[in-house]
């Protein structure tokens, strides 16, 4: 299935005075949940839905165990994730004032793993093969869009998410 994309006018101007269209993506439908995720995992091996869902769950926990103690965590065929601390606002004049106290998020950054072939350069292994397909109020099955009200990349800091555990 390729990525949906729909334009959208920025609603900053250049410096010419225009209001520039920008390609953004569309999401359809609701999110995949860990349930159904766990059941398409199942129908491509051995293990059963529950098997799965249990492996899933206990890899979220050691995870976050790890990026709680400062460890960087890599999943091979998938990227790298790392925590960030923003101190918004709260910078200080000398290094031995910084403190904890200035942290005002914590957030999770995922970088894709990427792979190299020679001929094509530096790649992103989750994006190989990716298509765009214009959206036109219908996901690629045909049925109206039963999405989540708009959804879509609307830019900024790539890879960067609200803190999914709190």
């Amino acid at each position: 299935m390729p990525l949906l994309y729909y334009a959208r006018q920025s609603q900053l101007k250049t410096k010419d005075g225009v209001n520039q269209w920008h390609l953004t993506l569309k999401k359809v439908g609701r999110a995949v949940s860990l349930q159904q995720l766990g059941e398409m995992v199942a129908e491509k091996c051995s293990a059963t839905p529950g098997d799965v869902h249990n492996v899933i769950r206990n890899l979220v926990s050691v995870m976050r165990l790890q990026l709680l103690n400062s460890r960087t965590v890599r999943l091979d065929g998938l990227g790298t994730f790392t925590v960030m601390a923003r101190t918004r606002g709260k910078g200080v004049d000398n290094e031995k004032d910084v403190t904890p106290n200035q942290v005002t998020s914590l957030h999770f950054m995922f970088t894709p793993e990427y792979t190299r072939p020679a001929a094509l350069g530096t790649t992103r292994a989750l994006w190989q093969g990716v298509e765009f397909e214009k959206w036109t109020g219908k996901d690629a099955t045909g049925d109206d869009d039963s999405g989540n009200g708009g959804g879509g990349n609307s830019g900024g800091e790539g890879g960067l998410g609200e803190d999914p555990l709190g």
